[in-house]
């Protein structure tokens, strides 16, 4: 077990330090999705991991647009 856990803790350390935003995204997304499968009625249950991969890919997306958007800005201050 305790290898399980040092796993665990050594990936979310990873994601945070590589890009901390998008990390925290992601881990806010779980807690929500975590949330409407607890709480929210069977129908929305079953839905609960398309819920999941919408945000996920949101975050992706707007991580994009904002790296983008960054590399844009510097190539035109250079």
């Amino acid at each position: 077990m305790s290898s399980v856990l040092r796993g665990i803790w050594d990936n979310t350390y990873g994601l945070l330090v590589d890009d901390g935003q998008l990390a925290v995204g992601a881990i806010a997304a779980l807690a929500i999705t975590w949330l409407i499968a607890q709480y929210s009625s069977e129908a929305l249950r079953e839905d609960a991991g398309w819920v999941l991969v919408a945000m996920v890919v949101v975050l992706i997306v707007a991580n994009l647009y904002r790296a983008g958007r960054n590399a844009h800005r510097r190539r035109r201050t250079s």
